[in-house]
């Protein structure tokens, strides 16, 4: 949402109004990592979360009570930018303390394999090998 107004110089200038969205509680993967955001307006990636903070189209607070808000940042790092907040004047991040939620990665479970005799292993290996070196069954190698 945007409103535009004129300066003394007449240069209109945009102001963007951004509401607040207050986090309640945090959800983490294996790690220990912030992956998702749940807040009273719904369920927010951590990415998606950190884009608009360093874009400035949302807003997002917390703190460990109703009375105390702070600011949740986007801070840069060589590993991707990670959600900050801090209340209580520590150098910890107090997303920490907040109540989180384990989330599991789905893993995708592996192919299911025929069962294949060792006969029909063999057979497949040398046919392969045969068809490298040019020869083939057929030609009465077999």
């Amino acid at each position: 949402m945007t409103d535009s107004s004129k300066t003394d110089s007449g240069a209109r200038r945009e102001i963007r109004i951004v509401s607040d969205r207050k986090i309640e509680v945090v959800a983490r993967n294996e790690l220990g990592l912030v992956v998702a955001l749940i807040t009273s307006e719904g369920v927010v990636d951590a990415l998606t979360a950190s884009c608009e903070i360093a874009h400035g189209d949302a807003a997002y607070v917390t703190g460990p009570d109703s009375w105390v808000r702070v600011p949740v940042r986007a801070i840069s790092d060589t590993g991707g930018a990670y959600l900050y907040a801090n209340w209580d004047g520590s150098q910890r991040n107090n997303l920490n303390d907040l109540a989180a939620v384990r989330v599991r990665t789905a893993l995708t479970p592996p192919p299911v394999e025929e069962k294949v005799t060792l006969r029909e292993r063999a057979t497949a290996l040398w046919e392969r090998l045969l068809q490298r070196s040019g020869l083939s069954i057929d030609n009465g190698w077999a």
